[in-house]
C-alpha cells in the first residue's frame, strides 16, 4: 500500500502506469534491436553460443577449478578443430553432389516435360530452357543485370557488401564469443543485481522457467539436427537416392524449424523417379524403388525422431500444440524471414511464460471479481 495520497504520488509510482512505461521501453528496445540488426547479428550469435556452453564453462569452473577462459579457450579450438574437419571431409561431398544436382535438373527437366508436358503446359519447357541457359553460358543469361553502369556497380556492390560481412562476421562471432562466454556469470549477476529486492524472487523464478524452455530447444534442435542429417543421408544412401548427402544434411537442417524437415520426403521421391527416368534404367514405374523406400528410409528416421530423440531429450518443453507451432512458425518466417523461422518457437514460448505468469492471474482476479 502506499502511503501518499493519489495527488501525490509521482507517475512512475503508478502501477498500470508503470507497466505501461515497462511494456514501452522493452517494445522500442526490441524494434531498435531489428531495425539495426545487421550490426547486433554477431552480438547476438556470440552471446546465444555463450549463453549455450555457459554451463559447461560453469561445471568445469566449479568441479574441476578450471579457469573460465582456459574453458572457453578449449570449447572454441574444438569448435575450430570441428569446423575444420567438417570442411576437409563433408564440404567437397557437398560440393560434388550439389555440382551434380544442378548440372542434370535441365536433363530431368526435359524427360518430365517430354512425359508430362500436357499436364503442365509450357511452363516446363520454358524451365528446362532457362536452365540450360544458365548451363551453357551463364554470363548470357545474366548479362541483363550488367547493362548500364549503376546497375553494375549496385550488383559489385551487393557481392562485395556480403563477402566483407561474411569476413567481418568470421572474425567478430569469435571475438564476442570469448568474452561472453569468460565473463556471463559476472554478466548475470550484474543483471540480478539490477532487479528489485522485492521483485527479485518472482523475476528469478519466471526467467528460470524461460531458460528451460529457451535452453532446451536450441540445445535439443541442434543435437536432433545432427543427428538426423547423418540419419537420412545414411537412409538414403541405403535405398540408392541420388544426392543422398545432400539431400539428408539439408532435411536435417530443416528439421531446426519443427515439421519443416517434411519437405525432404517428397523431394527424395520426386529425385530418385527423375534420375531413374532420366538414365533409363526403367519405364518409371518401379515403385518400390521410387516410392517405397525413399519413403521407408525417411519413416524410419523419422521414428527416431519422434519417438527417441525428441523424448529423450525433452522437446515437449514448449508445451505448445502442433496447431500453434505451425502458426507460430508461418508467421515467424513471415515477419523475419530464416531467423523468424528459427526464433520464433522460443520467443512465443517466452511470452506464453510472462503470460502464465503476470497477466493471466490478475486478468483471473479480475474475472472473479466482476
Amino acid at each position: 500500500m502506499h502511503d501518499k495520497p493519489g495527488i501525490d504520488r509521482h507517475l512512475w509510482e503508478i502501477q498500470p502506469i508503470r507497466d505501461l512505461f515497462i511494456f514501452t521501453a522493452i517494445a522500442g528496445l526490441l524494434w531498435f534491436l531489428f531495425e539495426l540488426h545487421s550490426v547486433f547479428l554477431p552480438v547476438f550469435v556470440a552471446l546465444l553460443f555463450a549463453y549455450l556452453v555457459n554451463p559447461l564453462v560453469a561445471y568445469a569452473s566449479t568441479r574441476w577449478k578450471v579457469p573460465r577462459p582456459l574453458t572457453v579457450a578449449v570449447v572454441m579450438f574444438l569448435l575450430i578443430l570441428a569446423g575444420v574437419g567438417i570442411g576437409l571431409w563433408f564440404v567437397p561431398l557437398l560440393i560434388e553432389q550439389a555440382q551434380a544436382l544442378i548440372q542434370k535438373i535441365p536433363v530431368y527437366a526435359h524427360m518430365l516435360s517430354q512425359r508430362y508436358g500436357s499436364l503442365f503446359g509450357s511452363w516446363s519447357f520454358n524451365v528446362k530452357d532457362l536452365l540450360g541457359r544458365i548451363q551453357d553460358d551463364p554470363m548470357a543469361t545474366l548479362r541483363p543485370l550488367f547493362l548500364g553502369t549503376g546497375q553494375a556497380f549496385g550488383l559489385l556492390g551487393q557481392v562485395l557488401g556480403v563477402t566483407a560481412n561474411v569476413a567481418l562476421y568470421t572474425i567478430l562471432i569469435p571475438v564476442y564469443f570469448f568474452f561472453f562466454a569468460w565473463h556471463f556469470e559476472s554478466m548475470s549477476r550484474f543483471v540480478v543485481r539490477l532487479i528489485p529486492i522485492a521483485h527479485r524472487p518472482r523475476v528469478l523464478h519466471v526467467s528460470g522457467r524461460m531458460d528451460t524452455a529457451v535452453r532446451g530447444f536450441f540445445s535439443e534442435r541442434l543435437l536432433i539436427a545432427v543427428i538426423t542429417g547423418v540419419l537420412y543421408a545414411g537412409a538414403w544412401a541405403l535405398v540408392d537416392v541420388p544426392y543422398w548427402f545432400l539431400l539428408g544434411i539439408a532435411t536435417g537442417l530443416t528439421s531446426l524449424v519443427p515439421y519443416l524437415s517434411a519437405i525432404g520426403w517428397p523431394l527424395a521421391v520426386v529425385i530418385k523417379y527423375a534420375d531413374i527416368i532420366a538414365t533409363g534404367q526403367s519405364n518409371g514405374t518401379d515403385w518400390m524403388a521410387i516410392v517405397l523406400w525413399p519413403s521407408v528410409a525417411y519413416l524410419v528416421v523419422q521414428f527416431i525422431e519422434s519417438w527417441v530423440l525428441t523424448p529423450w531429450m525433452q522437446s515437449r518443453s514448449t508445451d505448445m500444440s502442433a496447431v500453434t507451432i505451425l502458426i507460430v512458425v508461418f508467421v515467424g518466417g513471415a515477419v523475419g524471414g530464416l531467423f523468424g523461422l528459427i526464433f520464433a518457437i522460443p520467443v512465443v514460448t517466452c511470452l506464453k511464460i510472462l503470460i502464465e505468469e503476470f497477466i493471466k492471474p490478475r486478468w483471473l482476479q479480475w474475472v472473479r471479481a466482476a
